[in-house]
């Protein structure tokens, strides 16, 4: 006799939660427990979304490792700073024939003729300035502030603190003057007091026409806004006089004053000539060119700080010879700004020309634009495609896509174990796009590709380019390996635009024999995702929450996976729409873009102007909260598949889990758009991927009903009031009995307070008992107790639970031997219906109906068996048995 065992695995005897139950208890008794993973688990959960929140499967939550930044902030090496080390490793001007006509200028602000800062503080200054943009690298940090003289004075006159440097910070010095020529101070009696008296909101009243020029070249009239985020934070500056007018600098300890204001925009201090152009010779002379100063806008040099002086009317200056010198407070020097640039948002350093690593031309900086309250990038690639073109010695980058800064990207190529750019460029006009093949002679090794989308800059608009977030990959063997583009399949209809937010990440998927997904780490976003998510939780109305891994907690305590028959876990993965997930949902829903961690992904109003089915791409696999912004649907919490390199190329490398859409637990990367909730709806809530049902299967269902407004009901008497449902089971049916049918509502009827899944059967029985007939027919006659009350003889709402709320019933059926079945092979569907019937009184006192149907099926199967040599000969008298593991 032969035997064919068809396996089932829609039903899952061992759930991860009772895994983790099986797991606590033996670790209470002492007994050995099972290693799940080669990693301590902290958490394991098994998740199930139902239609609307679709994440379905076993998720294991996995302590949090600390990441790795690689190079500024996990953008990688920028290509110029990165190769300078801290302190005297990382100040260019100090090599040996390092001259400042000679060394590389980087672009940074705007250039041509601008208005002319000195006009505030001197009327006979120019109207404007001839600005070339282009800056010096005097030093990166970390480097403290020490006290330098830059000549052999006798008396220090020259002696300052230098502008220290934090980690991650360089010091940047204009290539020339930018003002026109003022005077350093109001008045020769002012001396050369930097600012000074008395405080007000960081203001000095006391402030030197230095300082004022210096606040006003913090301007977006000189630096783009971008880039002016990019600038290190102002600070008191070291090393100035602080006396105010009038006062006395000439005391040792005058020298190590911190200005009573604080600047990003600045004169170099005395001390800066020496600390970082290494002057260890004395005064500086005309031969250190490496000092030379412009005098290009009709001055005879800049104007510096120093907290030292031998005469009050003296100030310390740097000649258009390079000479650190003294001279009166006369307007014949201008300002020269330096500021401290963070290198945190810093993506790529390149040939101005062509945003090629060439290592003679000037060079234009590429920033990641980051929002200022949030932190977190504002512009993302939506998609985006690369390869390799050309033969050996000819090959060429080739990259699309859309993003959201325009039609053109950037790109660099870092050698992972170097942490050197070999290569870069730009798709727009005169961009290089040539590939660095002498630098990337290994073709079995990976080479890191970062492609961003790109907003070039110009002296216009400011120098520097302005970035996306970048996307990374790697390149083998000139073949760009091409990450997948993750999507959300969205169906329904809606009048609004949607975004989505991610507030869980994925991590260290596991797949079974077959490539399908069973297991994957969850895990919650930094701050301010997790706050938000954190707070959530507890509108929600969770208790106990994990703090440092909020949505594990959600997943683990909302989103379990059904049982056999109902149950006491009446969680939001039977009932999305009303449960704490719903709760939790809308309370992130009300957080704004920044508190969610910014949107990863959108499709515009009008993309649901008529029913259809549309793919929402995301930044990346993980847990999303896709919110409406018209209102008009509920907001989703929906995971997205996982991709399986091991699989076959195409979509199919997008894998769920192997048992998902059985006993209604929902498919990744699939949600249906909810509208608001329809005044009666029934559905099965454990079949959510229509696999079907056995004979003698319990089909739970789940009728929802909203309370009624009895605002206008003041003819109408509570007595003769009706709000009564009925359901009618097909003949494939059998219902509980009426002990096993519940009642619930999503808020206490005692406080008020949003408390979903409070169980208020009990209530409904005192109002009129539930019945189920012997026609198959179920009666709830009492609901109007749980929402109504009778107020001076007429029906009217109870104030705490108002209209709209849901109330919803629970039962299971058992489908029987009269079931109907549906044919394989494309056959019809042959439903077995239960039809939930309201009759309620109108506003008049007459009744009406409203009806709802859910179906629920069952599927035969045809086996024949064949010849294995010959699949298209039956064999006859072949016995065989199907039975379920």
């Amino acid at each position: 006799m032969d035997w064919l065992r068809i396996r089932d695995v829609r039903h899952c005897k061992h759930t991860v939660i009772h895994c983790r139950r099986e797991h606590e208890r033996r670790r209470s008794l002492g007994e050995p427990t099972p290693s799940l993973s080669k990693r301590k688990i902290s958490v394991l959960a098994a998740l199930i979304l139902s239609v609307f929140s679709l994440l379905s499967g076993v998720l294991i939550f996995l302590q949090a490792e600390e990441a790795v930044a690689e190079g500024q902030s996990g953008y990688g090496p920028d290509g110029y700073f990165s190769t300078f080390g801290e302190g005297a490793a990382g100040m260019p001007m100090r090599a040996d024939g390092a001259t400042a006509t000679g060394a590389r200028k980087i672009l940074f602000g705007k250039s041509g003729l601008l208005p002319n800062a000195a006009l505030s503080v001197d009327a006979a200054a120019a109207s404007t300035v001839d600005i070339d943009g282009r800056y010096l690298l005097l030093g990166k940090g970390e480097n403290p502030s020490e006290h330098r003289d830059p000549s052999e004075s006798a008396q220090g006159v020259s002696a300052s603190w230098t502008t220290p440097l934090d980690e991650n910070e360089v010091l940047l010095w204009s290539g020339m003057e930018v003002t026109s020529a003022f005077k350093y101070a109001p008045n020769k009696d002012d001396g050369h007091s930097f600012d000074g008296g008395t405080s007000s909101n960081g203001v000095a009243s006391y402030v030197s026409y230095a300082a004022q020029v210096s606040r006003e070249l913090d301007s977006a009239t000189y630096y783009a806004e971008a880039e002016r985020r990019q600038f290190a934070p102002a600070t008191a500056l070291p090393g100035v006089c602080t006396a105010g007018k009038k006062g006395s600098c000439l005391e040792a300890e005058a020298s190590r004053s911190d200005s009573i204001g604080e600047y990003r925009v600045f004169p170099l201090s005395s001390g800066d000539m020496s600390e970082y152009f290494n002057s260890e010779d004395g005064a500086f002379t005309g031969d250190d060119a490496k000092r030379q100063s412009t005098g290009l806008n009709g001055n005879l040099g800049s104007w510096s700080r120093s907290a030292h002086r031998s005469f009050r009317r003296y100030v310390t200056v740097l000649g258009t010879e390079g000479l650190v010198s003294h001279d009166y407070e006369t307007a014949q020097f201008a300002l020269r700004p330096a500021f401290r640039l963070s290198l945190e948002n810093l993506l790529l350093s390149a040939s101005s020309v062509d945003q090629s690593q060439n290592s003679a031309d000037d060079m234009q900086l590429t920033f990641v634009d980051i929002d200022a309250e949030s932190g977190l990038s504002k512009y993302h690639v939506n998609t985006w495609i690369a390869s390799v073109s050309g033969e050996a010695g000819s090959r060429k980058l080739e990259v699309s896509g859309n993003q959201e800064l325009g039609n053109d990207f950037g790109w660099k190529i870092v050698d992972p174990d170097t942490s050197q750019v070999l290569g870069s460029g730009r798709t727009s006009t005169g961009g290089n796009m040539a590939l660095p093949e002498s630098a990337m002679s290994d073709e079995s090794k990976d080479y890191d590709l970062y492609v961003w989308g790109q907003q070039d800059g110009s002296a216009t608009n400011g120098w520097s380019n302005i970035a996306t977030e970048p996307v990374k990959t790697t390149i083998r063997g000139w073949k760009v390996k091409m990450p997948p583009s993750y999507g959300i399949e969205l169906t329904g209809t809606t009048a609004g635009g949607l975004k989505a937010y991610r507030i869980g990440d994925y991590a260290e998927w596991v797949f079974d024999q077959t490539g399908a997904l069973k297991s994957v780490k969850l895990s919650t976003p930094d701050d301010p995702v997790k706050a938000s998510v954190l707070a959530a939780a507890g509108v929600a109305g969770g208790t106990g929450v994990d703090v440092d891994d909020p949505i594990g907690w959600v997943a683990s305590q909302w989103l379990g996976y059904p049982a056999d028959s109902l149950s006491d876990d009446v969680t939001s993965a039977y009932s999305p729409y009303a449960g704490r997930l719903q709760v939790f949902a809308k309370a992130l829903a009300a957080k704004s873009d920044a508190e969610l961690g910014g949107v990863k992904g959108s499709l515009p109003a009008g993309t649901f102007a008529s029913p259809v089915t549309e793919t929402l791409n995301v930044s990346g696999p993980g847990l999303y909260l896709i919110v409406d912004d018209s209102g008009a649907s509920l907001p989703m919490i929906v995971g997205t598949k996982v991709f399986n390199e091991a699989l076959d190329d195409g979509d199919g490398r997008f894998v769920d889990f192997a048992d998902a859409g059985v006993r209604g637990k929902p498919r990744l990367g699939r949600a249906v758009l909810k509208t608001s909730r329809v005044e009666l709806s029934k559905r099965v809530v454990n079949d959510g991927g229509v696999d079907g049902f056995d004979v003698g299967s319990s089909v739970e269902f789940e009728i929802a009903v909203q309370v009624p407004d009895l605002s206008g009901f003041s003819s109408v008497t509570y007595n003769s009031y009706v709000f009564d449902l009925s359901d009618v089971a097909g003949a494939g049916l059998t219902l509980p009995v009426a002990g096993d049918v519940r009642v619930l509502v999503d808020v206490d009827p005692v406080s008020g307070v949003v408390a979903p899944d409070t169980d208020v059967t009990a209530q409904v029985s005192v109002g009129k008992a539930t019945t189920v007939n012997p026609d198959d027919t179920l009666t709830v006659a009492g609901l109007k107790a749980v929402f109504a009350e009778d107020v001076s003889g007429h029906v009217a709402n109870k104030a705490t639970i108002p209209a709209g709320s849901l109330i919803r019933i629970r039962y299971a059926a058992v489908l029987n031997m009269g079931a109907s079945f549906s044919a394989p092979g494309g056959g019809a569907l042959d439903s077995n219906s239960n039809t939930a019937t309201l009759t309620r009184s109108k506003s008049d006192g007459n009744p009406e109906t409203k009806t709802a149907t859910a179906n629920a099926y069952s599927f035969k199967l045809d086996l024949v068996k064949v010849d294995k040599d010959d699949v298209s000969k039956p064999l006859g008298d072949a016995r065989f048995e199907v039975s379920r593991d």
